[in-house]
């Protein structure tokens, strides 16, 4: 299977839209965290946002800006 960040997105959510996007949007580019990784977390008791970034390794390179379709 090819790594999240070799496929083009499918649509790109912006701020309260990514509460409706579908499970596979990728929330973090860097890392290619999904928001279903994102629920899974906070499922499993992540609380806050270095609990959910400690569970699923969102935002661990800093590249998210460089590489997300938005720019930022």
């Amino acid at each position: 299977m090819a790594h999240p960040l070799n496929q083009e997105p499918a649509r790109v959510f912006s701020g309260r839209e990514i509460l409706s996007a579908p499970d596979e949007a990728l929330v973090c580019y860097c890392q290619g965290v999904s928001k279903a990784a994102i629920l899974a977390a906070k499922a499993a008791g992540a609380r806050d946002l270095a609990a959910v970034k400690t569970a699923t390794g969102a935002c661990r390179q800093g590249r998210c800006r460089e590489l997300s379709p938005r720019g930022r």
